[in-house]
């Protein structure tokens, strides 16, 4: 018979024995064993996103040979073996990964990013995260949960909006309270908030104006700093509460958060930001002023009361992205108008409606101690720079950034395409992380997460995390100059010269990327796209020594056009010696919107102007033999709708050719700069 021991976020919840194809459970805080039959199963699947009775029961006459490091299960899992005991699960997410003694599988641990499950033989803990766990003293049986009670809480303008709260049973408290406000239906949180109960906290779940449960109208982003400020004093008015409140949650459910503490309201004393979206203008309802073609998958998710994620994944998305006027689009799909999408569109250019959304222009009463977590392919990640920025004069301690080889989704996978990333880029660890944030926050807990490095980071292909006081290096950024005459760079300024290239809206240049899986970044090969005659490339010398380049790119570049509006998408790559170019970072820009988001002018046809472009941030290795390509074109179609090279933008189908030329050397010295990365000492 083999006794295994379930921990979710460091706390034991039961214990299985398993004896062939027999299991019995014992959850935390009972008596005697009892069947663990299917439904059973099926409950604890909720929480720990894996079925114990089918796993255990899959794997009980696996037999695991260490000779080979890699195998495949006879139901397709891939995994390879990292250390004596450790063997990871490829091209997975998540990553079901195993602990191995004796040709024996007696552990399991799965991360979704933010909450990790290990299921483990006992004595084998110390091969899983709960060595951690253990070392901040944190590993203790759970508090018992009080039953949810759902109630209905009032907003300044009368709208009440759902809300569960959960308490831990057998006492009254008073509690520090985590709370997490969703567009997604508030039940579906549920299952993995209850583990702050269980270390004795009470949660508060609540539904978004004009969702699921709650009244209201639904317009995106519209109420949410008041709605935010509201519910947190109702909460500190409450007889279980001690005022004290921290939130969390990732996307929108991060935006929420920055919205409540733009309110500056002095109950929110704690917030974890997870892959945050970011202003209405830079992120969410376009990218610079060019509008997000994905944005209408997710509204499609969203157009009913409740959350319904089958919506997005369709086979005619080419078809409806060129509906005009985006207004139509839903009508087109669905039948029927969504009117926040219709209402938000209005806004075409950032006026006082959209700036009233966008909690960067409260950054002074933003004063939050902020956990900020993202990824390298996070497709909201202009809302974590955003965030950081607005964070950047936080006193020591009173910030925390952890930014990792991850997509939208998180932390819960070693491989991204072709890309096989290492066997730390899964961080097991974030939800005792975020855990001692709360501790210490919330409580008053000396847990020392202050006095630790305040950034963490994974570089690409180094495999590494690094610390820092700061994300990018302040030793100065280095500077590179286009050169149209080669389509190189240059350490000084060139002789003059260009190169153009056209954009017909009626084709434009694609982003890699299928709408359907609402994720809009991957390191995707380029090198087809790049071989258009709608793309102009400036490209390195194959490198003689590794390049770390840590932080966001900038291109400053001149251009024309001869039309009077249009964009301009810049792409750097990693161009492998086999010849791929995988997609690092991109950046786009609305040439209406070169230099005020508010009064967007159109173009001069033919002249030149001067424009600036920032990418997404990354920590990225570019190896010897690699090239580092930096790609311009006017489209990226699939992630933003194309521009029509009218006044009538993305709007109209109705669009013209435009005669497009990058300017270089000379009078007009374009040029790209970074961070060049020397705080560690590259892997030979």
């Amino acid at each position: 018979m083999t006794k295994w021991r379930l921990y979710i976020s460091g706390m034991q919840l039961a214990e299985f024995t398993q004896n062939g194809q027999d299991l019995q459970q014992r959850p935390a805080g009972t008596g005697a064993f009892t069947e663990l039959d299917a439904q059973g199963a099926q409950k604890w699947a909720a929480q720990m996103h894996f079925n114990p009775l089918t796993t255990l029961r899959q794997w009980a006459d696996v037999r695991v040979s260490a000779d080979a490091g890699k195998f495949t299960t006879p139901w397709g899992k891939e995994y390879e073996q990292v250390s004596e005991f450790y063997w990871i699960n490829r091209n997975a997410r998540p990553a079901l990964d195993i602990v191995v003694a004796g040709a024996q599988v007696v552990g399991f641990q799965l991360t979704t990013s933010s909450v990790t499950v290990v299921l483990v033989v006992a004595g084998y803990e110390d091969n899983t995260v709960i060595r951690q766990w253990r070392a901040a003293k944190m590993v203790h049986a759970p508090w018992p949960i009080s039953a949810p009670l759902n109630v209905q809480v009032p907003m300044r303008d009368g709208v009440m909006l759902g809300t569960t709260v959960i308490l831990p049973a057998d006492t009254d408290g008073p509690f520090s309270i985590v709370m997490e406000r969703t567009p997604y239906d508030r039940r579906r949180l549920i299952p993995g908030m209850q583990r702050f109960v269980q270390r004795g906290y009470a949660v508060v779940l609540q539904d978004v104006r004009g969702r699921s449960g709650s009244e209201g109208e639904w317009v995106p982003m519209k109420h949410e700093r008041d709605d935010g400020a509201d519910t947190l004093n109702w909460i500190a008015q409450q007889p279980w509460s001690n005022g004290r409140v921290g939130m969390i949650g990732g996307s929108y459910d991060g935006y929420v958060q920055w919205a409540a503490a733009a309110s500056g309201n002095p109950h929110l004393k704690a917030i974890v930001s997870m892959v945050t979206a970011g202003g209405p203008f830079t992120d969410i309802l376009y990218r610079k002023g060019m509008p997000m073609a994905g944005l209408a998958a997710w509204f499609f998710a969203v157009s009913s009361r409740e959350f319904t994620p089958q919506r997005m994944v369709r086979d005619d998305w080419d078809e409806l992205l060129k509906v005009r006027p985006l207004s139509k689009i839903p009508e087109a799909a669905l039948g029927h108008d969504i009117p926040g999408y219709t209402e938000l569109l209005q806004h075409q250019q950032y006026d006082d409606y959209l700036a009233d959304f966008d909690w960067q222009n409260f950054t002074d009463k933003i004063t939050v101690p902020a956990f900020i977590q993202s990824g390298w392919y996070d497709d909201d990640a202009v809302g974590t720079t955003e965030a950081m920025r607005v964070t950047a004069d936080y006193q020591k301690g009173q910030r925390k950034i952890v930014l990792g080889p991850w997509l939208h989704g998180g932390n819960a996978q070693y491989d991204l395409g072709d890309i096989h990333l290492s066997p730390a880029a899964v961080r097991h660890d974030m939800d005792l992380q975020h855990m001692r944030w709360f501790d210490h926050f919330l409580n008053d807990l000396d847990n020392g997460i202050t006095a630790e490095d305040p950034v963490e980071y994974y570089t690409m292909n180094d495999g590494r995390w690094h610390t820092a006081d700061h994300f990018e290096d302040a030793n100065g950024r280095t500077q590179w100059f286009l050169d149209a005459q080669d389509q190189s760079f240059k350490q000084t300024v060139p002789a003059a010269a260009s190169q153009k290239y056209d954009y017909d809206p009626a084709q434009p240049t694609p982003q890699l990327v299928d709408v359907s899986s609402n994720e809009f970044a991957f390191p995707n090969d380029y090198a087809q796209v790049e071989a258009g005659s709608d793309v102009v490339s400036f490209t390195t010398e194959p490198l003689t020594t590794p390049l770390t380049i840590t932080g966001w790119f900038k291109v400053h570049f001149f251009a024309r056009s001869s039309a009077v509006d249009t964009d301009w998408v810049v792409r750097l790559t990693d161009v492998t010696p086999d010849g791929k170019s995988l997609s690092i970072v991109d950046g786009m820009l609305n040439a209406k919107a070169r230099s005020n988001w508010r009064n967007k002018e159109l173009l001069t046809p033919g002249q030149i102007y001067e424009y600036d472009l920032e990418t997404q941030k990354t920590s990225y290795m570019l190896e010897v033999g690699h090239r580092l390509r930096l790609d311009f074109c006017s489209a990226a179609a699939n992630l933003v709708f194309p521009n029509s090279n009218t006044a009538a933008g993305a709007n109209s189908l109705d669009g013209v050719v435009a005669h497009q030329e990058i300017l270089t050397g000379g009078d007009y010295p374009s040029a790209i700069s970074f961070y060049k990365d020397t705080r560690f000492r590259v892997e030979p």
